[in-house]
């Protein structure tokens, strides 16, 4: 049985509700790794798969900003902002200023791009 990227948002968001700073930056972590694993396996079933030399990351969310379509370019915006919050939370040793308001952030573009791409026409992101 496949696991459920959702899962993670929802872990998400259950550690957002904490007051610890490795539940809070482990919140922003999950978040990301939720939306990057769903729109990775929609970048490889419309493109392909991605090839051995490329970064996972950047491969997928170039094959979302390199599209015509709007949306698509929006989701992969999303997607780097994202992961540049979640590199931050996860490698970064100094104080993390206004972690609650990073947490909000990255779990809104979690809920709101996730949404866009299960609204996206199957076609996209196109190679």
């Amino acid at each position: 049985m496949a696991f459920d990227w959702n899962e993670y948002l929802t872990l998400a968001a259950e550690l957002a509700r904490r007051t610890d700073e490795a539940s809070l930056r482990t919140a922003i972590s999950r978040a990301y790794y939720s939306f990057f694993n769903l729109a990775f396996a929609r970048a490889e079933s419309t493109v392909g798969p991605k090839p051995r030399n490329e970064p996972y990351h950047q491969w997928c969310w170039n094959q979302f900003i390199n599209t015509p379509d709007l949306t698509c370019r929006r989701i992969g915006l999303a997607g780097q902002r994202m992961k540049t919050r979640r590199v931050k939370a996860d490698y970064r040793r100094e104080d993390y200023h206004r972690l609650p308001d990073e947490i909000q952030r990255t779990l809104a573009d979690a809920y709101v791009h996730l949404s866009a791409l299960e609204l996206l026409s199957p076609h996209y992101p196109a190679p």
